[in-house]
């Protein structure tokens, strides 16, 4: 079966059903999950993960797929019209949309987000199908060795760039991984970790740590420092305004920064959609005939953070799709679907489950199109949504948390761990340690210590393998060269400074 045909039959799949209902619900919980702040995209997949046990994994990714692509567009939201970002990554479009909203442009902004937005996602989706395709005709050829050494290097990349402190970083990443080790060896059915309880052999559950890691924390966090009430709405009859032809040329520079920006940051693991939007609002700003009105009211500086931010998704989805490694929160959710259905993410997703990717790439194109008629038809309830005052959104999200993560398995204990990680979660943002971090070890764990052990197994204890095949020998020296970077720079930027101090005393 060709590509089109397996593309055809992705698009069949994704339309059977119900399939046009749970995207179109995905879209809408997505698009008013972003726009409360407090809520971001990872936080709203995380609330949504549990509702995916009852579907088949597709149907199941292509749910999460349009919350993702919701709440980019539902974070702008307020922060057009309140000056208040429900995600981070919106933050940089509030420069400029705040300010239309003030001049009375409050809905032109809205539309410009929208479009341009959604004009970025298809474009990244276009861009990961025609990636993740010839990656996953590279990696089909990896053993067990180049598996666990692709594992180990991902690991410690996110872990290192995921984190005000690398070290913490690290140790968030490798705290992840102990948790894996919970629970019956998957080779030889002995007991670990479990201190005599029979509830953990089957292990952590991991929908609920990434549940509590995530959203618990984040309603923790909520309670301890309290937002600023709402306030009033700029615009009493806010809505969407779509942009003409003229006013798309006008910003399609700023749109085409913003696609490339968000691509490309995108495939680089652990840089997320905050950094592309601030990125490429400044790039815009630098490559556009009017620089003097950014921040001032320019439609450019809500079109350009709008399209990296959706466009991100697209590249996000190429190393988490070809390698198993997520490059962001939401990508990691993504993943911890694939797990909870019990496919195992990483290099081998595209040759052994193609029906799946293929129907995950048409849900995608969907999913995005159809975010133009949700979103202006959701627009009034996220309107309300942004009014609810605190206490009853932190009480309502803890109660479908606790219902949500019981009603999967009916077991009364996995609540009860999406409580205790929610303060492990709430501790490590505090203390500046990686909730991402930690997930990815989750995700990433299992296939790091069952490969590493059936490499073994073939060279019959030898470690001299993981060096002497020249794939896994790279993918270990770039480990090294990731773990060994940030003490390379922190002793030359003390070498420098000590040159600095020591000119003015070599001239006098």
């Amino acid at each position: 079966m060709g590509f089109l045909e397996h593309l055809f039959a992705g698009f069949v799949s994704a339309l059977s059903g119900y399939g046009i209902l749970i995207m179109a619900a995905g879209v809408a919980w997505g698009i008013v999950g972003g726009a409360i702040p407090g809520i971001s995209g990872a936080v709203a997949m995380a609330l949504a993960l549990p509702f995916t046990f009852a579907l088949d994994a597709p149907t199941a990714l292509i749910l999460l797929a349009g919350v993702w692509a919701g709440a980019n567009y539902g974070g702008s939201i307020p922060a057009i019209l309140m000056r208040m970002p429900g995600t981070p990554a919106s933050a940089a479009c509030l420069l400029d949309g705040y300010v239309l909203a003030q001049q009375g442009r409050a809905a032109k902004a809205l539309g410009v987000s929208l479009i341009c937005g959604t004009i970025g996602a298809l474009i990244s989706i276009v861009v990961l199908i025609a990636l993740v395709l010839p990656l996953g005709e590279i990696v089909v050829h990896f053993g067990s060795p180049e598996v666990f050494a692709l594992a180990l290097f991902g690991l410690t990349l996110i872990a290192g760039l995921s984190g005000p402190s690398f070290l913490k970083g690290i140790a968030s990443g490798f705290f992840g991984l102990l948790l894996t080790t919970v629970g019956l060896d998957t080779l030889t059915g002995s007991m670990r970790f479990t201190f005599g309880s029979a509830e953990l052999l089957t292990g952590i559950d991991t929908i609920s740590v990434m549940i509590g890691l995530f959203a618990v924390s984040e309603m923790f966090y909520l309670i301890a420092h309290p937002a600023r009430p709402a306030g009033e709405v700029v615009a009493g009859r806010a809505g969407t305004a779509f942009p003409n032809f003229r006013e798309l040329r006008e910003v399609g520079r700023a749109t085409f920064v913003g696609t490339v920006v968000g691509l490309v940051v995108g495939i680089m693991p652990g840089a997320g959609a905050t950094a592309s939007s601030f990125v490429a609002y400044n790039e815009a700003r630098r490559w556009s005939k009017r620089p003097e009105l950014f921040g001032k009211g320019s439609m450019e500086g809500v079109a350009a953070p709008e399209t990296a931010n959706n466009a991100v998704q697209g590249g996000d989805l190429v190393p988490t799709l070809a390698l198993g490694i997520p490059g962001s929160n939401s990508a990691a959710i993504m993943l911890a679907a694939l797990l909870l259905h019990g496919i195992m993410p990483g290099p081998f997703l595209l040759t052994k489950h193609p029906d799946l990717v293929f129907t995950l790439f048409a849900g995608l194109i969907l999913v995005n199109l159809l975010m133009i008629p949700v979103g202006i038809v959701i627009l009034r309830l996220c309107l309300l949504a942004l009014k609810l005052d605190p206490p009853v959104l932190i009480a309502s999200v803890l109660a479908l948390i606790v219902i949500g993560t019981y009603a999967g398995d009916l077991f009364v204990l996995n609540p009860v761990q999406a409580l205790i990680f929610g303060v492990i979660g709430y501790g490590m943002r505090i203390w500046g340690f990686s909730a991402a971090a930690a997930v990815l070890g989750i995700v990433l764990g299992v296939l790091a210590e069952s490969e590493l052990r059936r490499s073994l197994i073939i060279s019959h204890g030898e470690w001299s393998i993981f060096v002497t095949r020249p794939v896994c020998a790279v993918l270990l020296f770039l480990t090294l060269g990731v773990l060994l970077y940030p003490a390379f720079m922190t002793a030359l930027r003390r070498w420098r400074a000590r040159r600095v101090a020591a000119a003015p005393a070599a001239k006098s």
